[in-house]
């Protein structure tokens, strides 16, 4: 456990180390293995239709995503899901965000991966890069995974993202999260703040993790109440170059992956 006293340094994963979703990879390359699955995106479609107009929950539709993963035995998803960081998630990190994730490595903070993407492979993502601290949305365990899989307590985004950490955090943060801390209020209070840590994220969905450290970056921001919050707070503002232009171009990208045909490596430079 980390001391009390000790300067953090906070990372979100998806669009902040790698410039994509690693739900939606690894969605592709289990699509790749198993074609068939593909069939599973039929479950999915109306759950992602209510989504979009706030009727399901973001761990609901977790748990609909995950219906690829339908019949699994958990060995081969555990096998895939190591493979799978070193061949598609690795090779397309952020050279500059995994620069200064070693930086703070370097610097003896304690480096924190804090992400809403499933424990199925969050974990050896955290192991290859040398962090000793991984929180991710939990997937209750079975012998071959269900259609419709459990989430073993909430979807770690937002303020749960806090609460996760609460046991390596210093009691002062332990004591405000207890008294139900606002995480939507854009100021907190300074008793919850973690002199000289930092934070990293793409998405306003982590302000918690940004407003409860002295330092904060967001990297590649696209919310404009996000990078007002930003300029104003003096945050940095990173924005490492992405493989796609724009949004019709993103949208594209999330597309093909969701279908299975998007490269499971990136392209060697020559």
């Amino acid at each position: 456990m980390a001391e009390k006293s000790q300067a953090y340094a906070l990372f979100d994963l998806d669009y902040t180390l790698i410039p994509h979703d690693t739900l939606l990879l690894f969605c592709n390359y289990v699509l790749q293995k198993h074609r068939v699955s593909i069939l599973y995106r039929l479950f999915f479609a109306p759950v992602a239709t209510l989504a979009a107009f706030g009727l399901v929950s973001s761990g609901t539709l977790k748990r609909f995503f995950l219906a690829f993963l339908w019949g699994l035995p958990a060995e081969k998803l555990d096998f895939y899901a190591r493979d799978f960081v070193q061949r598609s998630v690795l090779p397309r990190m952020y050279p500059s965000m995994l620069e200064i994730l070693r930086g703070h490595q370097e610097a003896g903070r304690t480096v924190v991966l804090t992400t809403a993407a499933p424990d199925l492979y969050a974990p050896y993502i955290a192991e290859s890069l040398g962090v000793s601290h991984c929180y991710a949305t939990r997937i209750l365990r079975s012998p071959r995974m269900p259609l419709l899989c459990r989430l073993e307590g909430k979807n770690n985004k937002n303020l749960e993202k806090v609460h996760r950490m609460a046991s390596i955090l210093p009691p002062q943060v332990a004591t405000a999260l207890a008294e139900d801390l606002d995480w939507k209020r854009p100021e907190y209070p300074e008793s919850v703040k973690l002199a000289g840590s930092y934070a990293y994220s793409d998405s306003p969905a982590d302000l918690a993790i940004l407003r409860i450290v002295e330092f904060a970056a967001v990297v590649n921001p696209e919310s404009s109440s996000y990078i007002a919050e930003a300029r104003q707070k003096g945050w940095a503002i990173l924005q490492p170059a992405k493989p796609f232009g724009g949004l019709p171009g993103k949208l594209w990208l999330m597309v093909r992956q969701m279908l299975g045909f998007y490269p499971l490596e990136p392209e060697r430079k020559q």
